[in-house]
């Protein structure tokens, strides 16, 4: 999961005092974080299609190819169970013959979790003035921590197993995508929450600041 910190600066340091004390005020962030189904749902899940499809690139340092056991042990079981000859790029972490696609495939479960909100796993829970987004399937944080293995018989005589290890390909990073979009909502709204003006009264004031994004991934 992945839960946000936002603060306000800019260079001259003035009114920031009474941005932050108007936005603590509020309380009630539900309005700004919105809904499973609503923009910042939306714009998380889209940064999320955007992360795997450069393969974790969009949000830090790309995840690392198949291993030499993984494509020795893995691959020809994802190719066999995808009815395809090779696995084309983007095919990290999905379950897709068509890696690349914006829908997801028929078996697949990581992926809508984290990029179809509604999805099964799919998480984006406002609570007061904090949000976890992020995924519920039990073997996303193996992915995304790099921790656990995939075992599997070495002969079809049953005479062995091999453990292939889960290589770290992190999936909660923000990345600029997502937290361009927060600045830009953040900006653009007047922020009537829970009956209270927060400070952002409009586009020329949201403008002179820096938002700085912050969180724990």
């Amino acid at each position: 999961m992945a839960s946000f910190k936002i603060t306000m600066k800019d260079n001259s340091h003035e009114g920031i005092y009474q941005l932050e004390a108007a936005i603590r005020n509020v309380g009630e962030w539900k309005d700004f974080w919105g809904t499973p189904t609503g923009t910042m749902s939306q714009e998380w899940a889209k940064s999320r299609m955007v992360m795997f499809a450069t393969q974790g690139s969009s949000t830090g340092p790309k995840w690392p190819g198949y291993t030499r056991q993984e494509q020795r042990y893995w691959l020809p079981i994802k190719r066999w169970s995808l009815g395809v000859k090779r696995i084309n790029p983007g095919g990290i972490l999905r379950w897709n013959a068509r890696p690349m696609s914006t829908t997801k495939g028929p078996h697949e479960r990581l992926w809508p979790s984290l990029c179809v909100p509604g999805a099964d796993g799919y998480v984006w829970n406002v609570q007061g003035n904090k949000v976890e987004c992020g995924t519920s399937i039990p073997y996303a944080q193996n992915h995304d921590q790099g921790q656990g293995a995939y075992t599997r018989k070495t002969s079809r005589k049953k005479s062995g197993t091999v453990t292939v290890p889960t290589p770290k390909r992190p999936l909660v990073r923000f990345g600029d995508t997502f937290i361009e979009a927060v600045r830009d909502h953040m900006k653009r709204l007047p922020m009537n929450m829970a009956g209270a003006k927060v400070g952002i009264t409009s586009n020329e004031f949201g403008v002179r600041y820096l938002m700085q994004v912050q969180g724990t991934p």
